[in-house]
């Protein structure tokens, strides 16, 4: 065999090397771009699954923020007597009273807190809203109430309710 014929089939098997390393290549630069997409593809998946939950925890501690700040209120401030008594006053055409938030929201992540007061007992014939007034009689009456905060994220799409119920013992008149 000549020395052109031996260049000629190294050339040709070389040829062939070339074309089955190329084919190789192009097979894995897909598979790997495939599974970058892929993987991109589930990291934005947990990215919103992520923020979903971070909004509807921040909706869940904002209305459980506001129901309790409403309670501790209640219970330490005798000037918040006038929305229990607002209370009791719609209770008498089976309303409730619609209250402030007294929890600051972020206007980017909340659009609105809502709060009521409802007055659980039927009504009373009198209306005794002396909560903090002294009775030398000594009989007391027990005054029922449920707070209620719903809040809603900028979207719509969530929601978050909380409800407490309290009450309250207060002289008889």
């Amino acid at each position: 065999m000549s020395r052109a014929a031996r260049l000629a089939a190294s050339s040709v098997a070389m040829t062939a090397q070339k074309g089955s390393t190329l084919i190789v290549s192009l097979i894995l630069l897909t598979s790997v771009t495939l599974l970058s997409l892929i993987n991109m593809n589930i990291s934005t998946n947990q990215i919103r699954i992520v923020t979903n939950l971070q909004t509807k925890e921040t909706l869940f501690y904002t209305t459980r923020s506001e129901v309790m700040s409403k309670y501790l209120k209640y219970r330490k401030d005798g000037s918040s007597s006038s929305e229990m008594s607002l209370a009791i006053e719609k209770s008498t055409e089976d309303q409730v009273a619609v209250l402030s938030a007294d929890v600051p929201a972020d206007p980017e992540e909340i659009s609105q807190i809502t709060t009521t007061l409802r007055y659980r007992n039927t009504a009373p014939v009198n209306m005794n809203y002396a909560f903090t007034a002294n009775n030398s009689i000594g009989h007391m009456a027990i005054r029922q109430f449920e707070i209620s905060s719903i809040t809603s994220d900028i979207t719509g799409r969530y929601k978050a309710t909380q409800l407490l119920g309290f009450t309250f013992q207060v002289p008889k008149s």
